[in-house]
């Protein structure tokens, strides 16, 4: 069978029958009658209450079926490890029969599971358990690999490694050099491995000195330090002007976009004004670095050597007048001190910030003081809330679906529930893990992505009564096309290079003057390039890869079980099993019974005008009349070929390549 007719096979055949087996659990408990008090309910029977609460009030009067078993545990992989679930997973989740069984996921792929010592937790020195790795099971034994080796898995580890994938994009582009991304990088790994809580995560990545490749957090304002200042200038105002780390600052971790304040007075925020940019801008003015970092396309020549490790320092003999001066739209100059930005809820209510550097108690640094007064802003919690359930849902709580633009133009469209989450993240201490938990064993997070009759506009998708489809980033495609065709390096610098030619093949990167990147990474880009590359016809095909393992592992007295390596391809590629009728369609592929393009339409029954008399049956096909399409050859049940086109075609559906 040829790729083209691969191709037909995924948008046809597959396409044709319903997305998912027929295998939906119970419906969700219903949401708490009027009347109750949600703030006596747990954060995640609180989010049920206040969605549905949401419901009510556009008119929604059927949210979505719960997903399947299946789909939850796929998404639940790609939100939390960064990758599709292995087909050892699926099967010690679908033998799980307890009721809490998604609850014991999400905090298994948080948490792992105990170590234990001669039947008791391993305890560290803090008194909390240490986490072990987890051995799925099927029908109670251990899952052993195609090595004789107990599969196991250690989930903080993944969610460590996924998360500090994240934020390394969100902190440093894309665009950056990769070494100093992979600085941040292992920084960041530690901080979500240990859990440490997101406020001191934040405090250090504002406030970090020392060596980059000491300080792995440090890279962080070494990169968005902007343009030089005039070397004139540099002891009154400054050595660089500041204006990426300034932008970058209150979008991350207040949701809040200034980086048009910079020339003018917010158009559609009347809240924020030009002063207000410059401001935050002059907590910066202090700070320097030893040297430029490296571009990413440098090569590391006689000419331009590396900067490997870049020095940040705080000098309090710069700016000590402590003003910034700039420009205002009419051509005026004008100056302002370091003041932060005023509260939410003052800038709603017309109120100016009285956060100055001058109030600020203690000797601290310029970037502590602002440290301090971002941390205690009343946005830190919403912004960060709001970050993680964009991550999860595909959009934020607001009216419009980006996660990190707050502002009169774009209201909150669940306020009790962004107050509820907001609070709840401050009081467990700004515990990541927590919030996860919270919002991923809410019923909103288990619900199907097939809407309701009635419901599919797009209009509705604020209210969630449904999960969005979510286009998965490189990131995430990358390790799970690796995982599918068990592809990925042992050594980890070689999964790391590995790793960056796949970015620089799906990824176009914009830069602008303040360092952003726009990626352009739709799933068409990504089917063309999956369907046309050739490291993936590569794996698919490989000698010992998952297609010879899975004809091995369904062959039993010379015969194979085509059903059998079939379904297997369909857990490695789609986490669940093939239905019926995908196996029946397939099985007419190999026999050489269907074509490929043919007008299925005229073998139905044709319609009656009376609709009281039955449909007329279609007139029976000679024995020798010929398909019309294009014929698809058939294969014998040990064609090595069949089986890795159809690898192949699921590993380029849509179903494979969206987070549903």
């Amino acid at each position: 069978m040829s790729r083209l007719t691969a191709a037909a096979l995924a948008a046809g055949l597959l396409a044709s029958v319903p997305l998912f087996a027929a295998d939906t659990p119970k419906a969700a408990d219903k949401a708490e009658k009027p009347g109750v008090n949600p703030e006596s309910l747990p954060t995640n029977q609180a989010i049920n209450h206040y969605i549905a609460a949401g419901w009510e009030t556009a008119g929604i009067k059927k949210a979505a079926a719960p997903c399947t078993d299946a789909e939850f545990l796929r998404r639940a992989c790609l939100d939390l490890l960064g990758r599709i679930a292995t087909v050892e997973e699926v099967l010690d989740f679908e033998q799980d029969k307890g009721r809490d069984k998604r609850q014991r996921l999400i905090r298994r792929l948080l948490h792992g599971v105990p170590q234990t010592k001669d039947g008791k937790p391993v305890l560290d020195k803090e008194g909390k358990p240490v986490a072990g790795v987890y051995t799925p099971k099927v029908d109670g034994k251990p899952v052993k690999g195609s090595d004789g080796k107990e599969v196991s898995f250690d989930y903080p580890n993944e969610f460590a490694e996924h998360w500090a994938n994240m934020w390394t994009v969100w902190l440093m582009s894309r665009t950056g050099h990769p070494v100093y991304r992979g600085q941040m990088q292992a920084w960041l790994w530690q901080q979500f491995y240990d859990n440490r809580p997101h406020h001191e995560v934040v405090r250090d990545l504002i406030t970090a000195t020392g060596s980059t490749n000491r300080n792995g957090a440090a890279n962080f304002v070494v990169a968005h330090l902007g343009d030089p200042v005039p070397q004139e200038l540099q002891r009154e105002y400054g050595i660089h002007d500041a204006v990426p780390i300034t932008s970058r600052v209150t979008r991350l971790f207040l949701g809040l976009q200034t980086q048009c304040t910079q020339c003018h007075d917010h158009p559609f925020n009347k809240e924020w004004v030009q002063s207000d940019f410059w401001g935050v801008n002059a907590f910066f003015r202090q700070t320097k670095r030893s040297a430029t970092p490296s571009p990413r396309n440098m090569q590391n020549n006689n000419n331009m050597m590396l900067q490997d490790k870049i020095e940040l320092t705080d000098d309090p003999g710069l700016n000590s007048a402590a003003k910034v001066q700039f420009e205002q739209r009419n051509g005026s100059p004008a100056s302002v001190r370091p003041v932060f930005l005023k509260d939410y809820k003052q800038a709603m209510d017309g109120v100016k910030s009285d956060k100055k550097l001058s109030a600020v108690e203690g000797a601290k640094t310029r970037r502590q003081a602002l440290a301090d007064y971002l941390i205690a802003h009343d946005n830190f919690a919403p912004a960060f809330v709001n970050r993680v359930w964009g991550h999860l849902f595909g959009r934020g709580l607001n009216k419009e679906p980006g996660v990190d633009d707050f502002g009169s133009n774009n209201e909150v469209v669940h306020p009790e529930l962004m107050a509820r989450l907001a609070t709840d993240f401050k009081r467990y201490n700004y515990d990541t893990k927590m919030l996860f938990e919270a919002i991923c064993t809410s019923d909103v997070y288990g619900l199907s992505h097939v809407a309701s009759k009635g419901y599919e506009d797009a209009k509705f998708d604020a209210f969630f009564a449904r999960m969005p489809l979510k286009a998965m980033s490189p990131e995430v495609l990358f390790e799970s096309l690796t995982l599918a065709t068990k592809s990925a390096p042992s050594d980890k610098n070689e999964r790391a290079n590995l790793r960056d030619q796949w970015m620089n093949k799906l990824v176009r990167n914009f830069g602008d003057d303040e360092g952003n990147e726009g990626t352009f990474n739709g799933t068409v880009v990504q089917a063309l390039l999956m369907m046309n590359g050739r490291e993936l016809n590569k794996e698919v095909t490989r000698a010992g890869g998952v297609v010879e393992e899975a004809m091995k592992k369904h062959i039993k007295g010379g015969a194979i079980n085509v059903n059998g390596v079939l379904d297997e391809l369909f857990l490695t590629a789609l986490n669940r099993h093939a239905t019926a009728a995908e196996l029946a369609a397939l099985k007419d592929v190999q026999d050489g019974t269907i074509a490929a393009g043919r007008d299925d339409k005229k073998d139905e029954p044709k319609k009656p005008t009376d609709p009281k008399k039955p449909a007329t049956k279609p007139e029976p096909k000679k024995p020798d009349a010929k398909p019309t399409g294009t014929v698809i050859m058939g294969t014998g049940p040990a064609d090595k070929k069949f089986y890795q086109d159809v690898f192949w075609a699921l590993l380029n559906t849509t179903e494979f390549m969206l987070n549903h």
